[in-house]
Order: structure tokens, then sequence, then C-alpha cells
């Protein structure tokens, strides 16, 4: 047991309570290396309390996230374990066979932000899943802890049953997928030990054995992130197969504005600027809407975190594998829209920071604009209403979350755009995590169904 063990009792809370540091714990930056670097010296081997947060579409998923952070893992080895997590619980947008990009960052160092992309069709192969492969590269590069250890938690999801979600059966439902595991029920226990079998095979691989696998034809892409500023915010995001480059063309053209905050004027300029470069860069013909979710993690050390994964649509091709997992859809001829996003205030070091992601470049604009010209906290800003580029200038909005005054507002400029949509559930969530100065807050999407955990 270390000496912070004795001194500090460390305690898991949910969602957008915010932690603030006590007498002991980190102060922003180059103060705790001041800090802990004396008490070492006077008292010995100090240990100050880590603390972080993960938000997912899964509480479960969280908080195996929080528990890898509370071994000493790092941000990445929380996401690579909570990603693992989401393949059980939430199978209809993500799975062992998903594609995804990573964005990782160091606010200490602040250098330009990692882009690991496994989107690419290169990294696919017979003797392991696409996902696998993509965690496992990321563990090489950047893990800590075991590779076993960031499985096992899954592998007793999965063994001992998780609660189906709402929004596992609306999206079985949806896509016909009752063939596929059963008649679930949303609120009962679902047990998947095929699938559990599978994950202990894949935890129980020797790292050496493991990263084999990675050779040049199938390893992930590698890259760093691009940036701008938006509204006295550093805005990051991935440059290669990515919407990352037109996101940041529509929040230069939405800045041009000089919005101090958010209101109806505003919102109708929003929704045209994203029209505009949604139609001058084809967005809708040149990358595929799939399913989305997305890890949001940060970690004592300042390192920042956003994963986001998910398949061409929902249960991908609906083949299930005699693994446990459904495998999905190989042939693809463009990119997804899905994008992670980590930001962080451009004049004060201890700032506002946050990691996110985001499905496209409309609900991307729109939940930084709520973040930043709206200033609102983590919890409003990523649970506010929100509209959707469909081709043909098709603006959808979400049948379950947008109240009447917001739709006969849209009903009244419906002429800078086309049709109008209603569209059911599952909606396709945004989880996020944010520091200012030492104050930790997170929220997971009602829309995903998940609950953010911290400690």
């Amino acid at each position: 047991m270390t000496s912070a063990e004795n001194t500090t009792t460390v305690s898991e809370t949910r969602e957008d309570i915010p932690l603030k540091t006590g007498a002991k714990q980190a102060k922003c930056l180059t103060i705790i290396i001041t800090v802990a670097l004396l008490i070492q010296i006077y008292y010995g081997d100090y240990q100050v309390v880590p603390h972080g947060s993960v938000a997912t579409d899964s509480l479960d998923c969280s908080r195996i996230g929080t528990q890898i952070l509370k071994q000493g893992g790092n941000a990445v080895d929380a996401a690579i374990a909570s990603t693992f997590c989401l393949s059980v619980v939430t199978p209809h947008v993500t799975g062992l066979d998903a594609e995804g990009q990573m964005l990782i960052y160091n606010h200490r160092t602040r250098l330009m932000p990692n882009v690991i992309d496994f989107s690419s069709q290169n990294v696919l192969s017979d003797h392991m899943p696409r996902l696998v492969l993509g965690l496992a590269y990321i563990h090489q590069q950047y893990g800590t802890i075991p590779w076993q250890k960031l499985i096992e938690p899954s592998v007793e999801l999965a063994r001992k049953g998780f609660v189906v979600s709402r929004e596992l059966f609306a999206a079985i439902s949806k896509a016909n997928a009752v063939d596929l595991y059963g008649r679930l029920e949303p609120g009962k226990l679902f047990q998947h030990g095929i699938l559990s079998n599978t994950l202990s095979t894949i935890g129980n691989i020797s790292e050496k054995e493991l990263y084999s696998y990675l050779d040049s034809a199938h390893n992930p892409i590698q890259s760093q992130g691009i940036k701008s500023t938006f509204h006295n915010y550093d805005v990051f995001v991935p440059s290669l197969e990515s919407v990352g480059p037109m996101l940041l063309v529509n929040l230069r053209e939405i800045e041009e504005y000089n919005f101090t905050k958010l209101a109806s004027d505003s919102i109708k300029t929003i929704l045209e600027s994203t029209l505009k470069v949604y139609q001058e860069f084809n967005i809708n013909d040149k990358f595929h809407e799939g399913t989305s979710t997305n890890v949001a993690v940060m970690d004592l050390d300042e390192n920042y975190v956003s994963l986001v994964t998910g398949m061409y649509s929902l249960f991908g091709s609906g083949e299930m594998t005699s693994h446990g997992y459904v495998l999905d859809v190989k042939k693809r001829d463009k990119p997804c829209t899905r994008i992670p996003i980590i930001m962080t205030d451009s004049n004060f070091i201890c700032g506002k920071r946050m990691a996110f992601g985001a499905n496209g470049i409309a609900q991307a604009s729109q939940l930084i604009a709520n973040l930043v010209i709206g200033e609102r906290n983590a919890t409003d800003g990523i649970e506010a209403p929100r509209f959707y580029v469909l081709p043909n200038n098709t603006i959808a909005i979400e049948e379950a979350h947008l109240p009447k005054f917001t739709v006969d507002f849209l009903q009244n400029i419906k002429n800078i755009f086309g049709q109008l949509l209603m569209i059911p559930e599952p909606y396709y969530s945004s989880n996020i995590v944010a520091k200012s100065r030492d104050d930790l807050s997170s929220h997971s999407d009602s829309r995903g169904g998940g609950i953010a955990s911290r400690f």
C-alpha cells in the first residue's frame, strides 16, 4: 500500500458533480510538479492521489475505465478497457470488428495531439478483428497496464451478464435484428458466454504474440492532429480520413459572425453555415454516416483522450460470427463522419479543457457552439437539442429530444433548407470530460444511455 493510500480516501462519483482537489491533491500543471517534488524530498516517496474521469455510453464501461485509472493506468489504458466493455454492452453501434479513431493529447507538453486511425481497409486481418488490432496497436504505443488486465473486466461482464439498455432494445427493433440475440427485454440481464470466451482468449494472448499481428500490412495509421482556434479555444481534430478539416472550416465561418451568445438568429446562422459547408464539400457524397459511440477520458497527468468507434450501420453487416460478435461491412468506398475532438483554452493554461466525440460536422459544430458560445456546462451543452444534415438539403431533428418551440422555429425558417424530418431513437451520443482549473466534470449523453464515472 502506498503512502497516498494511507492518508487519503479515494471515492467514486458519477456525472456532473465537480471534483475539487483537496489539501494533498494536485494543483494545475506545473504547481503539481513542484508540490509533489517538495513533499517527496521532505517526506519520502509520496504518491499524489490519482483522480480522473471516464464518460461512455454505459455506466459499467465508465466504471471499468476509472478502475483502470485507480490501478495506475493512464487515459489510454482506461479508454482501451472501456472500449472493450462497449463491444459487449452496445453491440448495435460498436463491436470487436468495428473501426475507429483515437485522439491523444497531453496538456503539460501542449504538443500537437497524436491520431491513431484504424478505420482503413488495410486494418483487416484473418487472425484478429479490426477493433482488437486497433486497440493492440494503441496499447503497444501508449499503454502502461498489461493487456490482459484491460480485457478481464469485460470478460467478467459478458459472463455474468449486463442489463439490456433501452437504446439496445430500440436498435434491435429498428434494425430487425431479433435473430442476432433473441428477444431481449430492456432492464433484463443478458449473459453472453460465447463473447466472454472470445474476449478471454484475446486477453490471454501474450503481448509478444499480440503485437506480431501488427505487421506493416495491418497497422493503423498514426499521424498528428490539426488545430484551429474558435472563440479563444484551440480545437484539435484528426486530418487523415476525417471530416476534421471541414469542421474547422465551418467553425471559422461561424466565428466570423462574432456571436456573444446563442439566440434564434445565431442558431439560424449556424444552420445556414453548416448547410453551406455540407454543399461546398459534398459531405454527404464523400462521407458515410455510420454508427458512433465515444469514450472520453482525462487522467491526473493531464492526458486527454477521445476515442470514437462504430460500424457501417446498426449491427454492422448483421452477420453473427461463431465467436459471438457481429461482423462489420467490409467494402467501404468512403470514410465515416465520426470524429474525436479535444479543446483547450487558448489564453489560460488552466482554463477550460474538453475531450468529447461527435458523428458529423453538424453535431460537432452545435456541441462546440453550445459549450463555447453558449458557455453551457458539460451536461447542458451535450443534452441540448440537435439537428442533422441529410442528403438533398434535408434537415433531421430528434423526435424525442426537441421541444415544440424549436420545431416551430425551424418551420419558420424552412426557406433556407429542404425537407424537415423527425427521426426516432436511437440517436448517436456524445460523451464529454471537462476540466476548468482543477475542477473536473463529465457527462454521458442521455441519447446513449450512459453515465460518466469519476473518482
